[in-house]
């Protein structure tokens, strides 16, 4: 049954939707390489993934729930979702750019991504 309001939601299930962005965003952020960044640039990168990561994760749980998918089911696409979260972004980026065609810009964002790494 679909929810239409958040108070019919399962506060827990939000809860652990909530945790498994936190942790996606841990992850993401102990996989960049850093070492060379200023200590308000780690910051800064910490807080974006937390932000993307968290966000992303909700935002695709409260869209199954609210479709009416089963808690579980939905909490678990949701943490897969925000476990990918600043990686999709970047997908979604490199995809755009090679369908509209824009070759130097493509290059550029490849290029960024490799520098990251």
């Amino acid at each position: 049954m679909p929810h239409n309001n958040f108070s019919d939601m399962d506060l827990l299930s939000t809860l652990i939707a909530t945790l498994a962005g936190v942790w996606g965003a841990i992850i993401s952020f102990s996989r960049r390489d850093i070492k060379e960044f200023k200590m308000l640039k780690k910051i800064t990168l910490f807080f974006m993934d937390m932000f993307v990561n968290i966000g992303l994760t909700l935002l695709v749980y409260l869209g199954m729930v609210g479709y009416g998918i089963n808690d579980l089911l939905a909490v678990a696409v949701s943490g897969f979702m925000g476990h990918q979260g600043t990686r999709s972004f970047y997908l979604v980026e490199l995809i755009i750019t090679e369908k509209l065609g824009a070759k130097k810009t493509y290059d550029t964002i490849k290029a960024e991504e490799e520098n990251r790494k």
